[in-house]
């Protein structure tokens, strides 16, 4: 064999093993699990005692915690195309859901400010 052959042959069997199902499947899984923990450390899956109702952090949370959880039983069944589905619409939600929460917390502090009188509410000006 030539020394271009030998070159070559390592990078064919990297890209061919990087296109593999499931590997693809595995990798979107671990980057959704990635971006669930992000928003978790944002607080977007905190429920707080006697609230009324469910933030689009909240929901978008345990959103994407439920397409991990079928992207892992689509890789059970070795469904590998599907489960890269979820798990890449599992990241982007829980991406959504860690920038909800931000803008939640700007809300409140910004709510905070009004009654304190700090500022004036937007109809006010």
């Amino acid at each position: 064999m030539s020394r271009v052959s030998l070159l070559v042959a390592p990078f064919l069997v990297v890209v061919a093993f990087c296109a593999c199902a499931p590997v693809q499947a595995t990798v979107s899984t671990l980057k959704a699990k990635d971006s669930m923990f992000k928003a978790e450390l944002a607080g977007a899956n905190e429920v707080k005692p006697g609230q009324k109702y469910v933030t689009s952090a909240q929901y978008e949370y345990y959103l994407a915690y439920l397409y991990i959880e079928k992207s892992k039983e689509l890789q059970g069944f070795s469904k590998f195309d599907s489960a890269t589905f979820y798990a890449n619409r599992a990241a982007s939600l829980g991406n959504k859901a860690r920038d909800h929460k931000a803008e939640e917390e700007k809300r409140l502090i910004r709510r905070q400010q009004i009654r304190a009188g700090q500022i004036l509410p937007k109809e006010h000006l």
